[in-house]
């Protein structure tokens, strides 16, 4: 019996300090824990968690993990996998999410889900949080820098608008999209006439001001959200028209002619006006067309050429 009696007396002595180391862990973690009913009620909080969201334990206890979460698609993604770990279908999870702290900022937590049986035999969750708001801020300015870095690869330094390697890109994916579904594609190619002589009779300054005026006036000319505007090289700029035929490309061609001789900026060294002129070549593809993309620019061109050829300050189409 003595035995016995000692054997007790030393299992609930082991027992007393596993609890005591476990109540340690949890009140001094590093990283926020709680304890979860089936439900998503919060049982239990340790301090870490306190600092993580800002509510003191008492206050969290009123809470569901929903309470503190931040409504997004994460938030829906967690309520599917705590049921699923409530009804034993999954042994664990991890997920990455929004938290709104009580002063109303947005925390980014890692949390780590486990299933246990407690005491009562009822189902409880164990959540571990670590903060990772830093690493997720740092990852977002990382993002924003190399948008940042493409958009600038992918724009004309001078103007503003696409650039001729971006023009490259777009138009390959979008004369694929028009020969595979067998609709119209139109290309405008346009010159400012005599621009050699503006540069020669204003200076490069006022010439970088006429090639920003003329790119900013296609841009507004154009269809915002289907047209596509890059300088092609030097004076030379280009227009890519989805889904529109011969005919409604000369009509945008001469009102962009119209709009850019309307911007009265005075050229006294060109040989067909006493203002700044484009000549402008127009090309299509018409729908069911087994023209090549190269085709439609190289008509553009020789368009182009003619509008030259012919007097400029003219539509070629």
């Amino acid at each position: 019996m003595q035995y016995f009696a000692e054997k007790d007396r030393l299992q609930t002595k082991e027992l007393k300090i596993s609890n005591e180391r476990l109540r340690t862990i949890f009140e001094k973690a590093g990283l926020g824990i709680v304890i979860l009913d089936q439900n998503g009620r919060i049982v239990q909080a340790n301090p870490k968690l306190e600092e993580i969201l800002g509510y003191d334990t008492e206050t969290l206890c009123t809470m569901t993990f929903m309470d503190t979460s931040f409504p997004d698609e994460n938030l829906e993604k967690n309520i599917q996998l705590l049921r699923e770990l409530v009804e034993e279908k999954i042994d664990y999870y991890q997920i990455e999410k929004r938290y709104i702290h009580k002063d109303g900022h947005i925390v980014w937590g890692k949390v780590t889900s486990s299933r246990y049986v407690g005491n009562d035999e009822q189902p409880y969750v164990i959540g571990m949080m670590i903060d990772i708001s830093e690493r997720r801020s740092a990852e977002q300015k990382l993002l924003e820098v190399n948008k940042m870095l493409e958009d600038l690869s992918n724009k004309d330094g001078l103007t503003g608008i696409a650039n001729r390697r971006s023009f490259d890109d777009y138009f390959v994916q979008v004369s694929t999209h028009a020969l595979e579904k067998a609709t119209p594609l139109s290309l405008i190619l346009l010159d400012v006439d005599y621009f050699k002589n503006f540069n020669d009779t204003y200076g490069h300054l006022c010439g970088d001001y006429c090639l920003k005026q003329v790119a900013s006036t296609l841009d507004l000319t154009v269809r915002q959200q289907t047209d596509f505007v890059a300088r092609y090289g030097g004076e030379e700029f280009v227009i890519v028209l989805p889904e529109v035929d011969i005919k409604g490309a000369c009509v945008i061609a001469e009102n962009i002619r119209v709009a850019v001789e309307n911007l009265q900026i005075s050229h006294n060294g060109s040989k067909v006006n006493n203002v700044v002129t484009v000549s402008i070549g127009v090309a299509a593809i018409p729908s069911e067309s087994i023209l090549v993309p190269e085709d439609l620019v190289r008509r553009a061109d020789e368009a182009l050429y003619r509008a030259k050829e012919q007097g400029r300050n003219r539509v070629e189409c």
